[in-house]
């Protein structure tokens, strides 16, 4: 899915970014906006890595919920986390191009028979989880029931593509898994990523609660060890067991640290690395660091704000309209990626990015700048300049805009907002607010009536995207926090989730988004760029655009 976090990029991408070098002193970066690469990784070999080590990964959090498929666990941290311990069973590479994982899959094979589909996986024979069991049939089956849409008792954060499987069933024994869907779905490799013990979720109360600050079963290069609420960290340890390759490092530390003390606490040695976002000033002070290295490649990860469309105020399409165009997004993509050496440039697009196969501006008069649109738009809605201000039967048009206290970015963007907004009667009140708590007592209930954040893409921008922008149904929002939608979006993504052919997915991709745009809810902003300040010695990890990371493949590289 895309995965929202306050502002920094780390998984996948589509434009790209260049090939570096290094010096052995502060971080040498050699790249510029316009060289290209699809990742950089400081790629080793495993020959040329230590055994052994303690990799110090910082995260903005670590969710109560550890369950990545349900809605309290569906950031891109609990994905970083989990995905060295559960069994990931597709890898994407640097191009995006996505293929089975070996560690857990033998062969997968798709059929087409009269109009339907089915896949069949063969799952690797020394595949098993850390409580005995073998990884079976039965783990698919279990979360594609959770996940189907069809009890809403599970909590899923998306039921893309799940809800489009008619059965899960036992192939010739318990390792062949034989997916059989209602009617074709392209993006069918997006499902069961991560895969999850049935043993554990296969009950309503397993699946909502059997993660919850806890981490019972996994199937992985590593173990879960130890959660320290107080310390805000997450072990995970090499797991003897593990039947693929023996993973390089003895462990790896997930921290949760606010961006103000990154930097600092990578400047001091207590993080091996830095994801620095569109932190100009961040960036500034750890490129200095000694003995680091500067990693860049196009992140599919892009900045936005976010309307909550449930509001008294914000129902209105015509007031969001005139929100959009009160807003100069060139000026705020320029202010936050200032410093960057990166061209600001923005975003067209929910679902696709610039150089991306299929890529094509549809933000129509939706995105342009138009202060005096803005006022006749809200004038036409029945809010009326009084004063300074406008009001509706008397009573003034003023908004919240939620932002973590921590993050510099979103306190910029504040400023600025507030201004673009007064210009055309709008009162702005900036409410700042614990960054841990943001999404789970402000976006995720909907206390809010403007936000900022980054929406993460993978390598399936329909599957994705569709809990996004998918109408709330049944009191299940997905993770639509703009709580907005139409059936006409719902068709378009539905008609580009059953094409098998890449042409005409790319067409409905952008009729939806052609439709988003119109609905005013989510106003993306700009691409974000993937900048990683590490350790120089920190081998096969850094920017990785949209390729998967080799957990077990990390270390550090030998003196």
């Amino acid at each position: 899915m895309l995965a929202p976090t306050r502002s920094r990029p780390l998984l996948a991408a589509s434009t790209v970014l260049g090939v570096l070098l290094f010096s052995a002193c502060s971080a040498h970066d050699e790249t510029s906006q316009d060289t290209a690469t699809a990742d950089s990784m400081n790629s080793t070999e495993r020959s040329e890595i230590s055994a052994g080590g303690t990799l110090k990964w910082p995260v903005e959090d670590i969710t109560e919920n550890l369950n990545s498929h349900h809605v309290d666990g569906g950031s891109v941290d609990t994905a970083r986390i989990v995905s060295s311990m559960m069994p990931v069973i597709m890898k994407v590479d640097p191009a995006g191009k996505v293929s089975p994982n070996s560690d857990y899959l033998s062969d997968v094979k798709v059929a087409q028979d009269s109009g339907r589909q089915t896949v069949t996986y063969k799952i690797n024979q020394k595949a098993k989880w850390t409580d005995g069991r073998a990884v079976s049939y039965r783990d698919f089956q279990a979360l594609w029931r959770a996940s189907n849409g069809k009890n809403p008792s599970y909590g899923v954060a998306s039921k893309a593509g799940y809800e489009l499987i008619s059965s899960v069933s036992r192939g010739v024994d318990d390792r062949e898994v034989i997916v059989s869907f209602a009617r074709p779905f392209g993006e069918w490799q997006s499902l069961f990523n991560p895969l999850y013990p049935s043993s554990v979720i296969g009950t309503e109360q397993g699946f909502n609660k059997g993660y919850v600050e806890k981490i019972p079963v996994t199937a992985g290069p590593f173990n879960f060890s130890a959660l320290d609420a107080t310390a805000r960290t997450l072990t995970v340890t090499r797991n003897p067991d593990w039947w693929g390759e023996r993973a390089m490092l003895d462990r790896i530390i997930f921290r949760a640290l606010e961006e103000s003390v990154a930097e600092s606490a990578f400047a001091n040695g207590e993080i091996d690395f830095v994801n620095v976002g569109a932190n100009a000033s961040a960036y500034s002070h750890v490129k200095q660091v000694k003995n680091s290295q500067v990693r860049r490649a196009g992140a599919p990860n892009f900045r936005h704000f976010t309307f909550n469309g449930q509001g008294e105020i914000l129902q209105d399409v015509r007031v969001r309209r005139a929100l959009a165009r009160a807003i100069n997004r060139e000026v705020v993509a320029k202010s936050a990626l200032q410093g960057l050496d990166q061209t600001a440039t923005t975003l067209g697009n929910h679902f696709l990015f610039p150089g991306q196969q299929g890529y094509q501006d549809n933000a129509g008069d939706i995105g342009e700048f138009d202060p005096e649109g803005a006022k006749r738009e809200l004038d036409a809605a029945g809010w009326k300049m009084d004063g300074n201000g406008r009001k509706k039967d008397g009573v003034p048009l003023e908004l919240r805009f939620v932002i973590p206290s921590d993050l510099q970015e979103a306190a910029n963007e504040g400023k600025l907002l507030k201004d673009m907004l007064a210009s055309v009667g709008i009162s702005l009140r900036i409410q700042s607010v614990p960054g841990a708590q943001l999404f789970d007592k402000y976006i995720i209930p909907g206390d809010y009536d403007i936000t900022a954040f980054n929406w993460f893409g993978s390598a399936f921008p329909v599957t994705a995207n569709q809990p996004i922008y998918a109408a709330p149904k049944d009191g299940s929002n997905q993770l639509n926090f703009a709580r907005v939608g139409s059936p006409k979006i719902d068709a378009a993504l539905n008609r580009a989730s059953a094409s098998l052919d890449s042409e005409t997915t790319l067409r409905e991709i952008n009729t939806a988004d052609s439709l988003v745009w119109q609905e005013a809810a989510v106003i993306p902003l700009y691409q974000s760029p993937q900048i990683v300040v590490s350790k120089e010695s920190l081998a096969n990890f850094g920017a990785n655009g949209f390729a998967s990371v080799n957990y077990q493949d990390i270390g550090f590289t030998k003196p």
